[in-house]
């Protein structure tokens, strides 16, 4: 399936070509600030394009993933991973679809505060 998301002024769109099964929330310190949705797939199947001004990115922790938001309006878009040629998983935020979308995906709760283990299964 493929999921198309824009951040709220437009600048950056993310599309996601892949089936998706679950969402995370994760509590993390930079999550739980976010209100993220993260979906995940192999980085081939994620575009993302901008119009007016290219994401911006934050790096957090042990410096593993970039997070990218918009520079005009501040949406966290997506997140990549620092070495992308050393990975097989990136995520989009899906906050940044259609919310109608959204009642259709089941929604997991990832404790990356504390124990790095799914809270509910």
């Amino acid at each position: 399936m493929t999921f198309s998301a824009s951040c709220h002024c437009g600048n950056i769109n993310v599309t996601f070509d892949a089936s998706i099964d679950s969402l995370t929330s994760c509590n993390c310190s930079i999550c739980h600030r976010l209100g993220a949705l993260w979906g995940y797939t192999h980085p081939n199947n994620v575009s993302v394009s901008f119009h007016r001004s290219a994401p911006i990115s934050y790096c957090h922790g042990d410096q593993c993933i970039e997070f990218h938001h918009c520079a005009l309006c501040g949406c966290t878009t997506h997140y990549t991973p620092t070495d992308m040629g050393n990975t097989q998983r990136m995520a989009m935020n899906f906050k940044m679809i259609n919310p109608e979308l959204l009642k259709q995906i089941r929604v997991r709760h990832f404790d990356g505060a504390n124990t790095w283990q799914f809270i509910d299964e």
